[in-house]
């Protein structure tokens, strides 16, 4: 579990994650009062009995309660043990209000939930600066709310927000093409017409920034990173980082760190 800054210390921050973490088994929780901070919390595993403001629901695997501080709210087994992950947060309120999220909300958790809430969790371990964790949980924040609210994105963007997502894994034109209902070669056309580069090139720009965020503020190998930038192969990986940077992956970092380490 990742613990932040003091719940009454946000400074101007827009977002700031207090604790971030994980419940096997989770317990009965009640709050009547609430809790003194903002709250993602979503179902893992098995299946819970999710309580906020009156209105009472079972939540699955892959759903989710959300609740502003001081709101009440309870959650506890269904019958059998379930599993959950969380984020609470101070401040917020703006981005919260831009999407007119209310007191609370049951909501669907996106594919990429799990895996972007780790890596926000070992990018704010990495770091003691507030305003690095604030910027890392606001963009998880945004992401996150995005996918819940945003209106249906362009065609353009929607492959944009597929290869971001996705990145992950090898991916090819055939399987982008299938996710918006085209083929490879009306893909290619139109995609770069509209954004002004390929597809390719834009979900290699894409890796690359993930890896240089890992580079940056995680503990990850080198060939960890290449794997979660969708890379098999670490000579691959390496290879690629240095032609779009300049520098290998481990130059990067120690280039980072040393910059870092400077008074």
């Amino acid at each position: 579990m990742f613990v932040g800054i003091a719940k009454d210390s946000p400074g101007e921050f827009p977002f700031v994650p207090v604790a971030i973490g994980e419940s096997p088994r989770q317990a009965r929780v009640v709050r009547s009062d609430g809790f003194d901070v903002h709250q993602f919390l979503w179902v893992t595993r098995g299946e819970g009995l999710f309580s906020a403001a009156g209105q009472t629901r079972v939540l699955g695997q892959g759903q989710g309660l959300f609740t502003r501080k001081f709101v009440p709210h309870a959650y506890q087994s269904n019958g059998g043990e379930f599993d959950t992950m969380w984020v609470t947060f101070v401040s917020g309120e703006a981005l919260l209000d831009y999407y007119q999220v209310g007191e609370h909300l049951f909501f669907e958790a996106s594919d990429f939930l799990a895996d972007a809430t780790l890596q926000l969790m070992e990018l704010c371990r990495r770091t003691d600066s507030l305003a690095v964790r604030a910027a890392h949980g606001y963009s998880w924040a945004a992401e996150l709310l995005d996918s819940l609210f945003a209106r249906s994105p362009g065609r353009a963007q929607q492959v944009t927000l597929f290869l971001e997502h996705h990145c992950d894994r090898p991916l090819t034109l055939d399987e982008i093409a299938a996710h918006v209902g085209t083929d490879r070669f009306s893909l290619c056309r139109w995609y770069a017409k509209e954004t002004g580069e390929t597809v390719m090139s834009s979900l290699r720009r894409i890796r690359m920034q993930k890896a240089k965020k890992l580079l940056r503020y995680s503990s990850y190998s080198v060939e960890q990173i290449g794997r979660m930038c969708g890379y098999d192969s670490p000579s691959y990986f390496s290879k690629t980082f240095r032609e779009q940077t300049k520098r290998t992956p481990r130059q990067y970092r120690q280039r980072g760190a040393s910059r870092a380490a400077r008074p």
